[in-house]
């Protein structure tokens, strides 16, 4: 009897990952094609679909980067269609598989990753997901935030996203970092990009920051304030904040929040910023950032599964 049990469970178990299928897509947005993986649950109604926004730099499709591997949003993904969610991954334009030929970093502006969102909505919605959802992560809430006010979507997600513009967010992040000196340069340095000029002399120390060819995307990310979007946006909202989150604080989260508190907003206890459950120090928490092994937090997905079955 233990055999046959055993038995049925391993039908179960293949027809449930026979029924989950997974399609790549190259899609085109300007003229630099996307690369996007769709992941289809077997027993949904093809009209519904979450979006995932990766976070800032290069961070590809999965929540990594070359020196930090953490399937975060590939783990996310997983969840998600298992709670019958389809959902679509892709590499921003130049990262991973979505990099091409003769890219010109100094051509990138924030509103051009926007608009990429943009072309994703439209593209899905012609082929039949009528009820689109965003969740980003990161710099991934601001870009979703943009392209729900260019597209009705069904609903919106800030995952660990800012709440101030990205000045007041770097600031607070770099002050620990730098002796005085240093950071009374940041600061004018950053105070002439967010007046729309570009720096002609860049310290070697900030130059992964203020290198001249990321400067025009800086001035671009400058102008916009997540709360001011989130206001005007047109759509259910959930914010989601990490208890354990060491990159965006909860005074961030709480900022989004005091602009639409009428939103549902829920902190998740011992998650941090690539979603993956903290139960020690900083040390395990940046550990994690390397540990492609870990899942992402259950709440999380409860969370995030209760918000989208309650309006589709």
């Amino acid at each position: 009897m233990k055999r046959l049990i055993f038995f049925a469970a391993l039908l179960l178990y293949a027809s449930i990952s026979v029924a989950q299928s997974a399609d790549t897509l190259y899609i085109d947005a300007d003229g630099v094609k996307l690369h996007t993986v769709l992941c289809k649950p077997g027993k949904v109604k093809k009209n519904s679909l979450a979006i995932i926004i990766a976070g800032s730099g290069p961070t590809d499709l999965n929540g990594n980067q070359k020196n930090m591997v953490n399937n975060s949003l590939l783990f996310l993904s997983d969840e998600l269609v298992k709670n019958n969610i389809a959902t679509v991954r892709f590499d921003k334009r130049g990262v991973a598989k979505s990099a091409y030929s003769g890219l010109d970093e100094s051509l990138l502006t924030f509103e051009r990753f926007a608009d990429d969102v943009v072309v994703l909505i439209d593209y899905f919605k012609s082929i039949g997901y009528k009820k689109i959802y965003l969740i980003g992560h990161s710099e991934g809430s601001l870009l979703g935030l943009i392209a729900a006010q260019k597209r009705d979507v069904k609903g919106f997600v800030s995952l660990c996203g800012a709440g101030n513009p990205i000045d007041v967010v770097l600031r607070k992040q770099v002050k620990p970092q730098l002796p005085e000196a240093a950071y009374v340069q940041f600061n004018e340095i950053l105070d002439s990009l967010k007046g729309g000029h570009m720096v002609k002399s860049v310290p070697p120390y900030l130059n992964s920051l203020f290198r001249q060819s990321v400067q025009p995307y800086m001035i671009s990310w400058l102008r916009f304030d997540p709360a001011e979007l989130v206001r005007s946006a047109r759509t259910p909202i959930l914010i989601i904040q990490g208890a354990n989150d060491i990159q965006i604080d909860i005074q961030e989260a709480e900022a989004l929040h005091a602009s639409i508190p009428d939103k549902k907003f829920v902190t998740i206890s011992r998650m941090n910023h690539v979603l993956k459950t903290i139960e020690g120090d900083r040390n395990e928490n940046i550990a994690s950032y390397s540990n492609p092994n870990l899942p992402v937090n259950s709440h999380l997905i409860e969370v995030l599964t209760g918000f989208i079955s309650r309006i589709n």
